[in-house]
């Protein structure tokens, strides 16, 4: 009785693959069905794990996550991201708009004269952790939006603050590296930025 041409086979890629190894026996034939592709358990639907998956982003809730899963907008913001925070926090906003190398107005910021750090360890920026509660939509719950925007402007201060000298040491000395960063956040940038976070 001849063999099946699969058995065949795989019994001519064995012998193959022992030949070329050098190791007898180590060879496990391919299985013969694509049971391996299938999932066990099976997934669920799609529908079931993003459940807004084609709704319209635009029209969600300010209490929406900003980064829920669309097919308009993939994983990325369902809206553009704020570019303007509350008033409440016009002191953050105005140390950041001083804060760049290069301001908008073309003239050199804090980071160009090394002020920043040395401007929010004397209190220029005060700390806004208790308007943080505050940032709330209109049905009451966070407005994930806001706080996705403070948050954001928060990180970015704080690693200027904690670059900054790197920034100094690398601008004067090139052949002198980067030096030590600060080793340690104010209150008034830790806590709004662990607050922001944590919500």
């Amino acid at each position: 009785m001849a063999r099946p041409s699969s058995q065949l086979r795989d019994e001519v890629f064995k012998n193959q693959v022992d030949h070329a190894c050098h190791v007898p026996g180590y060879f496990t034939p391919f299985p013969r069905t694509m049971a391996y592709l299938q999932d066990d358990p099976p997934l669920p639907p799609l529908s079931s794990v993003f459940p807004q998956l084609e709704d319209d982003g635009a029209a969600f809730p300010a209490s929406a996550d900003p980064f829920t899963v669309t097919t308009n907008t993939g994983f990325l913001p369902s809206r553009p991201p704020l570019t303007t925070l509350p008033d409440d926090f016009e002191p953050l906003t105005n140390l950041l708009d001083a804060m760049p190398i290069v301001k908008a107005d073309g003239r050199p910021g804090l980071l160009a004269e090394f002020k920043l750090g040395p401007l929010i360890d004397t209190g220029a920026l005060p700390d806004l952790s208790a308007k943080i509660d505050h940032l709330v939509g209109p049905d009451g719950k966070p407005d994930l939006a806001v706080i996705t925007a403070v948050f954001r402007d928060y990180s970015f201060l704080a690693s200027a603050y904690l670059l900054e000298p790197c920034w100094e040491s690398w601008s004067k000395d090139h052949s002198a590296g980067y030096g030590l960063g600060r080793q340690m956040l104010p209150k008034c940038i830790a806590s709004p930025l662990v607050m922001t976070a944590d919500m």
